[in-house]
């Protein structure tokens, strides 16, 4: 009896043991004909709702494959912060997470509902969400297998994680917050240069010399004007002599 139980606890261990190791992505090179391209937020906010990490995945070649997904979630944020999601178009799609010092890797359970041929793609999706309070950088590495564990093509795309602040809720503070909080420098009083100073005395010396001009212009223009008044007098005075008839009595002639 006690042989059949040593004998059943070692199957389930091994059971548990192929389980686990069932499927470890194989260090490979990329397959010629094949990319992908992950896309993801520049930014994520701790306690803030979940955002879209996508990888779609295209091939150039004849022969169509089933795709398995492997997402690699590199930070220095603690794993315990971080929350994934795999989807698909129906929901949830089931998927391992594990950790391993700064990497938590995220292995899709089920080849992928979609098959990858040549002017079809295959798009895998991740919901990702960080807890808090930490923040940091972040890379996502997304890696397409086929069926038979064989790396087709892998990219990457990188992200900021911005932590809660101390006190409050998280929040993304504003450009000008930003400008307001920054330390502004006291640059104390402003001496003027010598060109400051040069500008500065012509200005000075038109100013001073304006107001005597001005009186003595006004002056010519009210002499030009009475000049002009009496030049003006004298020819009507003329013109009017000139034209008046001559009104003197004159004697008779005595008779002779």
């Amino acid at each position: 009896m006690r042989h059949r139980i040593i004998a059943l606890a070692g199957a389930v261990v091994a059971a548990v043991v192929l389980n686990t190791l069932a499927w470890t992505p194989p260090a490979a090179a990329d397959v010629p004909g094949f990319s992908v391209r992950v896309t993801a937020p520049e930014r994520f906010t701790a306690g803030r709702s979940a955002a879209t990490v996508t990888a779609v995945a295209t091939s150039e070649n004849r022969r169509c494959r089933k795709v398995r997904w492997v997402l690699l979630v590199r930070t220095p944020v603690d794993a315990g912060q971080l929350r994934v999601n795999r989807v698909e178009d129906d929901g949830r799609f089931a998927a391992t997470a594990s950790t391993e010092g700064d990497t938590t890797t995220i292995i899709d359970d089920a080849l992928d509902p979609g098959t990858l041929c040549r002017g079809r793609t295959v798009t895998g999706r991740w919901q990702i969400a960080f807890d808090g309070p930490d923040g940091g950088d972040v890379r996502f590495e997304a890696r397409a297998f086929d069926a038979g564990q064989t790396l087709l093509t892998t990219a990457g795309a990188s992200a900021t994680v911005r932590g809660e602040q101390a006190g409050g809720p998280s929040a993304e503070p504003s450009e000008e917050a930003d400008e307001e909080d920054a330390p502004r420098e006291d640059t104390g009083p402003v001496i003027p240069s010598e060109s400051d100073e040069s500008q500065t005395a012509l200005v000075a010396e038109e100013s001073t010399l304006l107001g005597p001009g001005l009186i003595v212009g006004g002056i010519c223009v009210f002499l030009g004007v009475l000049l002009l008044l009496r030049l003006r007098t004298r020819s009507r005075t003329a013109r009017i002599e000139s034209q008046t008839l001559p009104t003197g009595f004159y004697r008779m002639p005595p008779p002779r």
